[in-house]
């Protein structure tokens, strides 16, 4: 799978760093490999279901928090998930991010269910779900270097007679995720769909279009994020 960079459309310049640290994270569980990983009373596992089918089961303790094949009934995939142990917030509780890829077709095959379980004070976890195009742990960027992840978050649209990747900031807050494009200059950030390599910001729509297609944006993202 890729990551924020979509189909090589980064939101920042071609051939160079992001201008912010990206999130360093290696997955404590990987696609395709029956695992299990533990730290305490926290366990994480992927299974089979069916004899092509994989979910993937969290819990703490006895009691089970996520069950990708009872969440999403007839969804658990054959390639299971990825899951990533790390600290997005800066508390210095560890959070956990789990994508799943539903197996689609075309651009659609780039896109991924995610589950992430925010650490809270006592011991328990935040539940928040949402769809990722692309997906990786480079979605995760550093704005203030204070250890607080900001997330890139992108999608798809057609205006105009073209296709465009509109590329948002969404912030992990305690209460959820929101978005907040004003966390980064010249963002939200539109990307002319190119099939090459391209970064500039697009500048062949009007207002109007512009601003379409980020209420299309705000709209998917509202559509495909629960908490």
């Amino acid at each position: 799978m890729g990551s924020a960079y979509v189909e090589s459309h980064p939101p920042f310049p071609l051939g160079k760093l992001a201008p912010y640290p990206t999130l360093h994270a290696k997955p404590v569980i990987d696609y395709n490999v029956p695992a299990e990983f533990q730290n305490g009373e926290l366990r994480i596992e992927t299974m089979k279901v069916t004899d092509d089918q994989v979910t993937t089961r969290l819990s703490v303790g006895t009691k089970v928090l996520l069950d990708t094949a009872k969440e999403s009934p007839g969804m658990p995939t054959p390639i299971g998930s990825r899951v990533f142990y790390t600290d997005l917030t800066g508390d210095g509780r560890k959070d956990i991010l789990i994508y799943s890829s539903p197996e689609g077709n075309g651009l659609g095959a780039e896109i991924e269910l995610a589950d992430l379980l925010i650490a809270k004070t006592d011991g328990t976890y935040r539940h928040i779900t949402f769809e990722a195009y692309a997906a990786g742990p480079e979605d995760f960027i550093d704005v203030n270097g204070d250890g607080r992840y900001k997330m890139l978050w992108v999608n798809y649209y057609f205006e105009g007679g073209h296709s465009y990747w509109v590329y948002r900031v969404v912030e992990i807050g305690d209460d959820g995720l929101r978005l907040n494009d004003q966390l980064i200059p010249d963002f939200p950030k539109i990307i002319w769909f190119t099939e090459k390599p391209y970064d500039k910001s697009a500048h062949q729509l009007t207002s109007a279009e512009r601003e379409d297609l980020i209420l299309q944006s705000t709209a998917k993202w509202q559509e495909t994020y629960h908490r």
